[in-house]
């Protein structure tokens, strides 16, 4: 293919996370804390995502955070307003 090496995504060198790539990193993090299936609340989700060293674009990340965790087809929310997500039981 012409020679060309893949290139990094600079989002992937900053630790700057948006759309696609925000939800595969939050996808690890839950499978990582919670892959068994227990419950976790968005804050303690979106703060182990902090801690991993990453961070959220927009003008509010947490707000980005929850939009982005929304469209993972294999997380589910629990309740109406709990604010507790889990990996979705595999049928």
């Amino acid at each position: 293919m012409l020679g060309i090496a893949p290139q990094i995504a600079m989002c992937e060198i900053d630790g700057e996370l948006r759309g696609e790539r925000l939800r595969e990193v939050a996808l690890a993090i839950l499978r990582e804390r919670a892959g068994d299936g227990t419950p976790i609340h968005y804050r303690d989700w979106f703060d182990a995502l902090i801690e991993a060293g990453y961070r959220v674009v927009g003008r509010d990340p947490l707000a980005s955070f929850l939009t982005q965790v929304s469209r993972i087809g294999r997380v589910e929310k629990i309740g109406r307003r709990s604010g507790l997500y889990r990996l979705r039981v595999a049928a």
